[in-house]
């Protein structure tokens, strides 16, 4: 079968990072490659980096300067030499049985990416009711219907499917990437789903698997689990990189799917902008998205039979520019 190159961002996970690369030695697939890109790192994450490059010569090491989980693996990617490329983040870690599933996977339907499920770690807890898929085969004329818009644009409310747009978790054949995938997280949040989305115009066919092959660590100190400075501006970016992206293309499913992404960028930048714990500086960030032009384009037309009960709430609330409501509401909001 093919080859494989593992791309590893890293930046200070000295905690994690033996783990990591211990279950991409343990890989029962032989045929790989493991690029591991320090992007800058200031723990000792640089030195246990050269020091597995030393005990196996499938193991690269690339030094760099700071720029970001997205620099990073583009910088991975710019010197792999396989046929097949998979990202894995240095805190994550993955079943001995990862490569050799997805690859097996990849040449039994002669697919382009293969996506498995995973587990999540919470500090030593395996969660294991995470998103479940089933054996799935997407080929090329249902691929923007059923592969990038459900991760494009989620729908919460009954009878819509959704899929995750995460990066890591599959295996893609290398020809299919592009420079324009490797969006960075500094400029559009999330960078994942774009990277899917710009993907999605080079593959001829996607395949799912059930198996959960990936151990995704729940960090509390994770870009993902964090407050974030202009929020509001990187996922604007998102939407209208969504926009250009389908603008030849607008039946009427897919425009719902477009008004669900253009509520995910009002939605997330709410939920971020309660990680202040501060009225008067939650007030503000919502008066600076609730009087962006494409804001209130979106509120004014989004069709409620997307919505939930409770996000109907959100839009009222939102509408009438009630900040206050807005803020005492978070837990009802955002329950689990």
């Amino acid at each position: 079968m093919a080859s494989v190159s593992i791309i590893v961002p890293v930046y200070n996970q000295e905690k994690y990072l033996n783990k990591c690369l211990d279950s991409i030695l343990e890989q029962t697939y032989s045929d790989y490659e493991c690029i591991l890109v320090d992007d800058g790192a200031t723990d000792k994450s640089p030195q246990i980096c050269d020091e597995y490059a030393g005990k196996d010569e499938r193991i690269r090491v690339i030094h760099k300067p700071n720029g970001g989980l997205t620099s990073a693996r583009k910088a991975g990617f710019d010197v792999c030499v396989s046929d097949y490329v998979c990202f894995l983040d240095s805190d994550d870690y993955l079943h001995p049985d990862f490569l050799k599933r997805t690859m097996v996977t990849i040449k039994e339907s002669d697919a382009d990416v293969c996506t498995c499920g995973h587990y999540q770690d919470a500090d030593g807890t395996i969660i294991t009711n995470t998103f479940n898929f089933e054996n799935k085969t997407i080929e090329k004329e249902l691929i923007e219907d059923e592969y990038v818009m459900p991760i494009i644009g989620k729908i919460y409310s009954e009878g819509f499917t959704n899929l995750p747009g995460y990066v890591w978790g599959r295996v893609y054949k290398r020809s299919c990437l592009s420079e324009q995938c490797f969006v960075s997280e500094r400029e559009v949040y999330t960078e994942d789903d774009i990277f899917q989305m710009y993907l999605s115009k080079q593959i001829e066919k996607a395949v799912f698997i059930p198996d959960k092959l990936v151990y995704y660590r729940v960090n509390s100190a994770s870009l993902t689990h964090a407050y974030r400075k202009n929020m509001w501006k990187m996922l604007k970016n998102r939407h209208l990189r969504v926009l250009e992206f389908f603008k030849d293309s607008r039946s009427s499913q897919k425009q719902q799917r477009l008004w669900a992404s253009g509520f995910y960028a009002i939605y997330v930048t709410l939920r971020n902008a309660y990680e202040q714990n501060d009225y008067r500086a939650f007030k503000a960030e919502m008066k600076e998205m609730l009087s962006d032009e494409l804001s209130k384009d979106i509120l004014s037309n989004l069709p409620d039979n997307l919505l939930k009960p409770r996000q109907k709430m959100m839009v009222l609330l939102m509408k009438l520019h009630s900040y206050r409501g807005l803020f005492t509401a978070k837990k009802l909001l955002f329950k689990n």
